[in-house]
C-alpha cells in the first residue's frame, strides 16, 4: 500500500459522487488508473474501501501539483472527512 494524499477538501458533483482534493501528486511513483482500489483511512481510525472512477480538471486560480479524483457515487461526503489518507491498494491497469 502506498499513500496517495491526505485529504484537504471533498465536494460533490450530482450524479457523479464525490471528488477528493488534493488527488494524486503528478509526479506519483505509480500510475493510477481507472478501477485502481482505495483504502481511505479516517483520523478516527475508520477505513472505506472504494475505487478510483475519474481524474478530474480543476482550476482553482493557481496552478496544482495534484490530479483531483473521484470515487463511486455510493461514496458520501460525510465517509471522506478532512485529514483521511488515502492508500492506493492495487491498479487494476498496473
Amino acid at each position: 500500500m502506498q499513500l496517495i494524499c491526505t485529504i484537504e477538501d471533498v465536494f460533490y458533483i450530482t450524479d457523479r459522487g464525490c471528488v477528493v482534493v488534493s488527488g494524486i501528486p503528478y509526479d506519483f511513483p505509480t500510475p493510477v488508473g481507472i478501477g485502481a482500489q482505495l483504502l481511505i483511512e479516517t483520523p478516527s481510525g475508520e477505513h472505506v474501501r472504494t475505487r478510483l472512477v475519474g481524474v478530474e480538471m480543476i482550476n482553482r486560480g493557481k496552478p496544482m501539483s495534484n490530479a483531483p479524483f473521484s470515487v463511486p457515487s455510493n461514496i458520501t461526503k460525510n465517509q471522506l472527512p478532512v485529514g483521511s489518507n488515502v492508500f492506493l491498494v492495487e491498479d487494476a491497469h498496473a
